[in-house]
């Protein structure tokens, strides 16, 4: 078994040692702290063939403990990432996993809030729907509106399923025939009625509107004589 040559140098080094710990020890117990911090919420890893028909938050609230340091400022800023990569139609509710937030080792969380996110999801669908074209305004005087065309007949969709099988037909943006004396031609866009539909033709949607004029002929008044 190994001496130390001097021990009494040896006693006082550990000693002073162990205080020491202590004392560091100590000071990290007392420097310890709890702060709230708010967190960006980000959905990643969404199915493709979904669409989030609910609002999600901007934020969470974190309760983060760690030393009275830079490294619970560091936690500042943080992004909190909620994983939908096993997220099906129907409204579910999502857990925040603690795990899953990167911080400083010397910082832990100590609640979130919310805890869990509760979200509503819907297949998202395309489909062809009827354009109705829309005109506004008057031909002028002794004139009519005649036959109105619309090419392509269809526009393609995407959307929500619900909102998708809601649909009967499209409405274009107006074309105007006001004080119109002959055929009026306009491209025009669909007048999508939901923000969550969206238009997938490219092409574009051209109206026709034909101009006709007023039969104003005179209808023959019978005479006297024709009446006899």
């Amino acid at each position: 078994m190994l001496r130390p040559q001097h021990p009494l140098h040896f006693l006082v080094a550990l000693v002073v040692a162990i205080l020491l710990w202590y004392g560091l020890a100590g000071q990290k117990n007392e420097n310890l702290s709890v702060r709230g911090v708010k967190a960006a919420l980000t959905l990643v890893n969404m199915p493709r063939e979904l669409v989030l028909m609910s609002s999600v938050p901007d934020t969470i609230s974190l309760q983060l403990r760690g030393p009275l340091s830079k490294s619970l400022d560091a936690a500042a800023g943080l992004e909190v990432y909620l994983n939908l990569a096993d997220a099906r139609p129907g409204t579910s509710s999502f857990p925040i996993d603690a795990a899953g937030i990167q911080l400083p080792d010397d910082v832990e969380v100590v609640s979130i809030e919310p805890s869990a996110i509760t979200l509503e999801l819907e297949r998202l669908i395309s489909a062809n729907i009827a354009l109705l074209p829309a005109v506004e305004g008057v031909p002028a005087p002794g004139f009519a509106i005649g036959e109105i065309r619309i090419s392509p007949l269809q526009v393609n969709v995407q959307g929500p399923e619900s909102r998708i099988l809601e649909l009967e037909r499209v409405e274009t943006t107006p074309i105007s025939v006001e004080g119109a004396t002959g055929p009026v031609e306009a491209t025009v866009l669909p007048r999508l009625p939901d923000p969550l539909v969206r238009s997938l033709t490219v092409v574009p949607l051209v109206v026709i509107v034909d101009v006709v004029t007023l039969d104003t002929t005179p209808t023959p008044t019978p005479t006297s004589e024709q009446e006899q």
